[in-house]
């Protein structure tokens, strides 16, 4: 077998990959006997994700990367890469990534329509992008050009304002902090915490409420936000992820009413579409999703930013869900890059399923 591997280095790059993928899936966890679970995944698929990874964390040089696939019904991983930037080339990496997360927004929003005190169309006043809370200036990305001004919560949502997603939730909210953590906790966010238990600490005043509904002051891995957005995908049943279809298991039946699910799920389709994560927009597959930049670290002049793009296609039936996760040290740096990345996979993946007619999604 040894030699047989020695002899076709995709063979072994695949396996290479396979193994890392379950050792990061399954640590911590009691999970050993189901090392052989690997096998089920595409690795085909598995080495074409990691070929885009490398080459895209090369191009916008990325700290490192991470992009999961997996399967809306079911929750099986349909490919798990996670890539590194060291001094002697892009590697694979074992340690799961976990930081602040850019994809909160779509969070909060639920939680708040699903207190019904707030409309899509209501007024919100983002100022000229810059928001003082007691201190703290809480800016939208386009601040240095004036912001956003009034809009409307929906439009908010969609120009991915942080002044716009905190002035919603404090409208539906007010100063119960714990009442939304518990919203948003009692939705599933930060399911499942066998591997890694995300930190959500609850919010105890305007300030750490503006951070906290905008992804900051937490530490949350892209597992567990594929998850919760793969259960809006899934009209609100979430499930475990898996490598066995046969394992499937629901976390939570319905994590917000479907009415307000299908809103979310309008919202994403817009945002790739009209909104700001245009760059994950394809010609060939329709995606929903969202995608967003924040300071995971660092100082001024040395920052470390979270990129992320996660969503699901097709849009009108989801069969896969995608997160796609990047560090990158300095300016640029935008979600535009992750979304970018996103959609090179889906027109790969959907190019590989017509060819191979493994399964017939996207005709």
């Amino acid at each position: 077998m040894d030699k047989q591997i020695q002899q076709f280095p995709a063979m072994r790059k695949g396996i290479f990959n396979l193994l890392s993928m379950s050792i990061l899936f399954f640590a911590n966890q009691g999970y050993a006997q189901q090392i052989n679970s690997h096998l089920q995944v595409n690795s085909s698929l598995q080495n074409h994700v990691c070929a885009i990874l490398k080459e895209n964390i090369k191009k916008i040089g990325a700290i490192n990367g991470q992009i999961i696939i997996m399967d809306c019904k079911s929750g099986e991983i349909k490919a798990m890469v996670n890539l590194m930037n060291t001094k002697s080339g892009i590697k694979p990496a074992i340690r799961q990534l976990s930081e602040p997360t850019a994809l909160m927004r779509t969070v909060s929003l639920l939680a708040v329509l699903e207190q019904g005190k707030v409309n899509l169309n209501d007024s919100i006043d983002t100022k000229a992008g810059m928001l003082d809370i007691n201190g703290y200036l809480l800016k939208d990305y386009n601040w240095l050009r004036g912001g956003n001004g009034k809009t409307s919560v929906q439009q908010g949502f969609l120009l991915s304002s942080n002044i716009a997603t905190y002035l919603t939730v404090k409208q539906a909210f007010g100063k119960e902090y714990d009442r939304f953590y518990k919203a948003i906790t009692n939705m599933g966010y930060g399911l499942p915490q066998n591997s890694f238990k995300a930190i959500l600490p609850s919010p105890y005043n305007d300030i750490s409420l503006a951070k906290f509904v905008n992804g900051k002051n937490q530490q949350i891995s892209p597992l567990q936000i594929l998850t919760f957005y793969n259960a809006i995908a899934n009209n609100g049943k979430m499930v475990k992820p898996t490598f066995h279809k046969r394992d499937t298991t629901i976390i939570k039946e319905q994590l917000a009413s479907k009415e307000n699910i299908a809103i979310i799920q309008q919202l994403l389709v817009q945002k790739v579409k009209d909104g700001l994560a245009h760059q994950a927009l394809s010609n060939k597959v329709s995606i929903a999703g969202e995608q967003g930049a924040v300071a995971a670290k660092g100082n001024r002049d040395n920052t470390v930013y979270c990129l992320q793009f996660c969503g699901y296609y097709p849009s009108d039936n989801p069969q896969y869900s995608i997160i796609v996760s990047l560090n990158k040290k300095g300016l640029p740096a935008s979600g535009g890059m992750a979304g970018e990345i996103a959609k090179q996979i889906v027109n790969k993946y959907n190019k590989m399923i017509k060819i191979y007619g493994k399964i017939q999604l996207f005709n």
